[in-house]
């Protein structure tokens, strides 16, 4: 582009000999930047297309709107940086694609009021539930305390990918048993999540019975559970069979 400046400088001679040092230098600035010589610095003007260079803090505002808004094609990120340092006060809507209310720690629970007891009978029924749940993964657990009567009761957590039992029996009237249950699942959004238990004698009762599900807050749900395959030998009397989870389920 030399012979862009000698040129200017050849048809403009009698004008720039004409000029103060003071004016020539300006005007050779602008031809200069003009022809693509030089970036933009400090005090100097915003060069699109170019590495601007600054040696201090560059500060825009806009008293009426948004200072910057910046337009890139789809798939492509509108703004790079080349340093991991945390920007303070940098509010972020998505977080690795998920959004704040994705992120966010939710959940449910259903808790009976203590020293109330639940009346079971010879199928499932719930005993305490979640409400609706937001879609996400979700730890849950569940707990009742478990008036026997000599027989055995159950209780169980079904979800959309695995059943989680708990309960037993006790030797006579009066006997107690804790009924725990745990498990990881994945829901749809509105799904509710609870506890139900039966009775294998009659004149069963439960208490205290509670669940919780605490939604994940992360975009992956991590290990995923596994089941293993083995004896669950619930407590049964002498000479009877085994009653509960491996005897039958009754019908819901």
């Amino acid at each position: 582009m030399t012979h862009v400046v000698t040129g200017v400088f050849r048809r403009g001679g009698r004008a720039v000999r004409a000029l103060g040092p003071s004016t020539v230098a300006v005007t050779l600035a602008l031809i200069i930047g003009a022809a693509g010589f030089a970036d933009a610095a400090t005090g100097g003007n915003f060069l699109l297309g170019k590495s601007n260079t600054e040696s201090s803090t560059a500060v825009m505002t806009d008293t009426t709107g948004i200072p910057l808004s910046l337009n890139a094609p789809s798939g492509k990120s509108p703004l790079s940086v080349n340093s991991t340092t945390q920007v303070n006060r940098l509010n972020a809507q998505y977080v690795g694609g998920d959004s704040a209310s994705q992120l966010q720690a939710t959940g449910g629970e259903g808790i009976t009021e203590g020293g109330v007891g639940t009346a079971l009978t010879s199928e499932y029924a719930p005993v305490a539930s979640t409400g609706h749940l937001a879609a996400g993964t979700y730890y849950v657990s569940a707990t009742a305390l478990l008036s026997t009567d000599g027989a055995a009761a159950y209780c169980e957590i079904t979800t959309p990918t695995v059943t989680n039992y708990g309960g037993g029996g006790g030797e006579g009237s009066g006997e107690f048993s804790q009924a725990a249950e745990t498990v990881v699942t994945t829901v749809t959004a509105g799904t509710v999540l609870s506890e139900d238990c039966y009775e294998t004698g009659t004149a069963e009762t439960v208490y205290n019975a509670a669940i919780t599900a605490i939604r994940i807050s992360s975009n992956s749900a991590g290990t995923v559970p596994t089941a293993k395959r083995g004896p669950i030998v619930p407590y049964q009397h002498k000479g009877k069979p085994v009653i509960g989870p491996l005897g039958g389920r009754p019908a819901r």
